[in-house]
């Protein structure tokens, strides 16, 4: 840090600078854009103490103590502390009461960042609380959110291409061989530069899965110094703490996102639960036997009562929609 900064903040914040300090002041933040994003931050906070009362609503104390502790390893105590009660009557604190406040909000990276010339990194966040959300990120890539996913990712995205993904997604990641575009998900973190793959959680939390459509992906796991390499048409598996590859055998891996099915001699039960995954709904059935009714069959963008309406009639059952779900019965 710096004092003469240190000073003319705390002076800008506190309203302490004539005009024209102020605009020179600004003007030389005017090239820093993430200082400037800071600075905007620090002065929303000064303004809701101003507001709220601040002082008498959060625990100053500790945010000061936390601050004298930083400030006195900085070299930027002048004065000694003689006590929280009369900071603001002690002429070299005048400065760290200032920044006190802004402790005590809960910002100080923000303080801290913007003296080090580091941004306070803003996080995006968003989640698929009901069916399949499809999420728009700032490069052009796309990602497909299954119902519960949620996908994380800081404002600096354009520079350094890096996401979380909680939960299950499907990627279409715009190609930029400058700038690779990675996503960690427990684990494991897959690298690529432009592809299509999907992500799933597979067995226990810490297992993951990855299939990949279109280019190639690296896949690598926490303390193992040997990625693995995907082409299309191939998953990767963590298993104890172990990377492993295999072909895809399942047809319809996708069909939460393509909404595309494909059944060959398939236990009723085995659809159902595959069409309950894919639309996020409830089949229940009653005085039938689902697991002993053979099925070959085909859907393709169909909605979930077109096609249990041709379960139904194939079977020559009655399809109903209640409260708790779709009902199949005799």
């Amino acid at each position: 840090m710096n004092k003469n900064r240190d000073t003319a903040l705390a002076r800008y914040l506190a309203g302490e600078m004539s005009p024209k300090e102020e605009i020179a002041f600004r003007q030389k933040l005017e090239g820093e854009p993430r200082r400037l994003n800071d600075l905007r931050i620090m002065e929303k906070t000064w303004k809701q103490f101003d507001q709220e009362s601040a002082m008498e609503k959060r625990d100053s104390g500790q945010a000061w103590r936390q601050l004298r502790r930083r400030l006195n390893h900085d070299g930027l105590l002048e004065a000694p502390v003689y006590g929280e009660r009369t900071l603001w009557q002690v002429p070299g604190l005048r400065i760290a009461a200032t920044i006190l406040l802004l402790l005590a909000a809960g910002i100080p990276a923000v303080y801290f960042g913007f003296f080090n010339g580091r941004a306070a990194v803003a996080k995006y966040s968003q989640s698929a609380e009901i069916g399949v959300k499809t999420v728009d990120l700032p490069d052009g890539s796309r990602a497909y959110l299954n119902e519960g996913a949620t996908i994380t990712y800081d404002d600096n995205y354009t520079e350094s291409r890096n996401v979380r993904l909680e939960g299950e997604a499907f990627f279409e990641v715009m190609s930029d061989p400058m700038n690779p575009f990675s996503v960690r998900s427990g684990k494991i973190v897959v690298s690529v530069l432009g592809t299509s793959f999907n992500i799933k959680p597979s067995g226990t939390s810490d297992e993951k899965e990855v299939y990949v459509v279109t280019g190639k992906v690296q896949m690598s796991v926490d303390h193992n110094s040997q990625p693995l390499v995907l082409s299309p048409g191939e998953v990767g598996k963590t298993s104890r703490r172990e990377l492993v590859t295999q072909p895809l055998k399942d047809p319809n891996y996708l069909s939460w996102k393509t909404k595309e099915f494909k059944f060959v001699d398939a236990d009723l039960m085995d659809v159902l639960l595959e069409l309950e995954a894919s639309y996020h709904v409830r089949i229940h059935t009653e005085n039938i036997e689902p697991d002993q009714m053979k099925i070959t069959t085909s859907y393709s963008e169909q909605s979930i009562d077109a096609i249990l309406e041709t379960i139904g009639a194939a079977f020559g059952l009655n399809v109903s929609l209640r409260d708790d779900g779709y009902y199949l019965s005799n």
